[in-house]
């Protein structure tokens, strides 16, 4: 019984992203709704393995916040093959993308725009930039990760961190902002 409600619930779930414009590989895992929007010719794809965790259930750390996945006009969410998120709120409007294996954090914020004019007011141009996340990283719970930004193959990110330059494969990081701690 309980295996046929967990398959009932992906079924949904994956139904509930593709409704609103996601792309989902046959074995893409979705555990609750996401708020999911992609504006014209943005895209949001989950491949295959890839796991959406948007409920109290799937994993503990989730606080109850829905996962957001939010693609502006041209914009790109790609998580690839076996990438998983928990109650993450991913905004890209250039492209943000999740390697292989790589986990990102309940709680944590992807963000690849200043969302508005720094200084607020100037009517300077928005600044945004691609956030690239390597093959199996490890992002923990309640960290931030800024525009621009790429974090190298393995590398570990502390929970809590802020991350606003790049961080090279293989090594520990955190604070804020984001330093290496030591290779692992």
């Amino acid at each position: 019984m309980k295996f046929l409600l967990l398959r009932l619930i992906r079924l949904f779930g994956a139904l509930w992203c593709r409704m609103r414009g996601a792309e989902l590989a046959a074995s893409a895992l979705v555990h609750g709704l996401p708020r999911v929007s992609c504006k014209p010719g943005g895209r949001i794809v989950l491949e295959d393995g890839a796991t959406l965790n948007c409920t109290l259930w799937s994993n503990p750390l989730n606080d109850g916040r829905r996962t957001v996945l939010f693609a502006g006009p041209g914009a790109c969410i790609r998580l690839c093959q076996d990438a998983g998120i928990s109650s993450a709120r991913l905004i890209a409007y250039r492209g943000i993308l999740i390697g292989r294996g790589s986990l990102i954090g309940a709680g944590s914020l992807l963000c690849d725009s200043d969302m508005h004019e720094v200084p607020l007011g100037c009517g300077a141009p928005v600044r945004s930039a691609p956030i690239v996340i390597g093959s199996n990283v490890f992002i923990g719970a309640g960290s931030t990760i800024l525009k621009g930004v790429t974090i190298g193959d393995g590398a570990v990110i502390g929970a809590r961190s802020v991350v606003c330059s790049d961080i090279p494969s293989g090594v520990l990081a955190a604070g804020n902002p984001a330093k290496v701690i030591r290779p692992l």
